[in-house]
């Protein structure tokens, strides 16, 4: 039997298993290694970090969920992965070196929050972008009384995207941070929350960003409509910022610049999954992402596919794009495997909605311009938030089996 192992158990990893297993049925053994229990939904932390849901709400029991459909569950840290000869190294609690060989291997393990290149991190900074920072998150937003808040994001260690993979050119491109949507969605979240708390009034909020500007990967239209909502709310916002330092009461840039902030509230900077530097060497770019075709094969070893944030060609780092290579990775390997399938054209889309759940509402964000696409959507609504509730119940109630999400776009 062809066997199959999926590293790491987010919305790639888990797309791909759920994919591979309906296409592929008995003909295939399909084994997930990943480094918790569990799959957080990790859209919905942002609301765990401002105390309106707690993190296990949100986390899907993997091994339940994948035994249910078939598929092997294995709890341990993927350390590395050698593609000449077919074997993932990996340790459990119990043991340090274990091995497992494959016929296909999905590298779906994510990047990493590069949380070492801001110094005074662990004493002073805050994120929502896992679990436990989400809690920690909130612990100190129910102390905060008052004072300067920071919010923005870290620089994306992306490399130059050398050597380039085999798709479209327009597919991926160099950008500043990996991701601004969290940061986007917080500075919605955050002042209702201290409305409530009694202590907007006595809180100056700043937005920053590495990038030009704030969101560089959607329309100039569609920025300035944000900008012109955080300038409406008295927000100041600092671009070019390239944070480097967290003290007690600020930040402070790589070039010496400082933004008041007793509370800095960051989106990390983004690089490579640190398998990378035990991995062959070869599978990647000079920033430690796989290099791929467009239906995510490696170039050098085609029985290794990579999907969501570890790709080169996924920018931004979005879910969507993560279901979306993985997708389309699983019908290209069941068609190598005997089973005629339809191979879905990879279409790149930024879409994300950025909740704001205390005043029922929500922005949504649909754009392709970033691609040389024309479309660029800024809308907001109450049905939007009630669309990012029911996703989040969507994901928990499949277990992360979201055959469907392709039709459940925020446009």
């Amino acid at each position: 039997m062809v066997r199959l192992l999926v590293l790491g158990g987010r919305f790639a990893g888990l797309t791909a298993a759920y994919t591979a297993k309906r296409l592929l049925g008995d003909s295939i053994d399909v084994t997930l290694i990943n480094d918790t229990p569990y799959s957080a939904f990790r859209p919905n932390m942002l609301h765990v970090g401002i105390g309106i849901a707690k993190a296990e709400d949100y986390e899907v029991d993997l091994n339940s969920a994948l035994t249910a459909k078939g598929i092997n569950f294995i709890l341990g840290r993927v350390t590395g992965v050698d593609a000449k000869s077919n074997k993932v190294s990996y340790s459990t609690k119990d043991t340090e070196d274990e091995a497992i060989e494959y016929d296909y291997l999905v590298f779906a393990l994510g990047a990493k929050l590069g949380i070492e290149h801001i110094k005074g991190w662990n004493e002073y900074g805050a994120s929502a972008c896992e679990p436990e920072l989400a809690k920690a998150l909130y612990a100190r937003l129910e102390k905060f009384e008052g004072g300067n808040i920071a919010i923005g994001s870290g620089l994306f260690y992306q490399g130059t995207l050398t050597p380039r993979g085999n798709y479209p050119k327009n597919w991926s491109t160099k950008i500043d941070s990996a991701c601004e949507g969290p940061v986007f969605e917080l500075s919605l979240m955050i002042p209702p929350f201290l409305k409530k708390k009694g202590v907007l009034d006595k809180t100056h909020i700043t937005i920053f960003s590495p990038g030009e500007e704030i969101l560089t990967d959607i329309s100039k239209e569609s920025r300035n409509i944000v900008k012109t909502m955080y300038s409406n709310q008295g927000f100041d916002m600092v671009w070019n910022f390239k944070i480097k330092e967290i003290d007690k009461d600020k930040i402070i840039s790589d070039d010496g610049k400082e933004i008041k902030a007793d509370l800095a509230i960051i989106l990390p900077p983004y690089e490579a999954n640190d398998v990378v530097k035990n991995s062959t060497s070869d599978l990647f770019d000079d920033g430690g992402f796989m290099v791929t075709d467009e239906h995510m094969r490696s170039l050098n070893y085609p029985n290794v596919y990579s999907c969501g944030d570890s790709n080169q060609m996924t920018v931004p780092k979005l879910g969507a794009l993560a279901t979306q290579t993985a997708r389309i990775a699983m019908q290209d390997l069941a068609n190598r495997l005997g089973v005629p399938t339809k191979i879905d054209s990879y279409a790149p889309d930024i879409i994300c909605i950025a909740d704001n759940p205390l005043e029922n509402t929500a922005i949504s964000i649909d754009d392709t311009t970033l691609y040389g696409g024309d479309k660029s959507i800024v809308q907001a609504s109450p049905a939007n938030h009630i669309k990012k509730e029911l996703f989040a119940k969507y994901f928990m109630w499949t277990n992360g089996d979201m055959v469907l999400d392709k039709y459940l776009g925020s446009g």
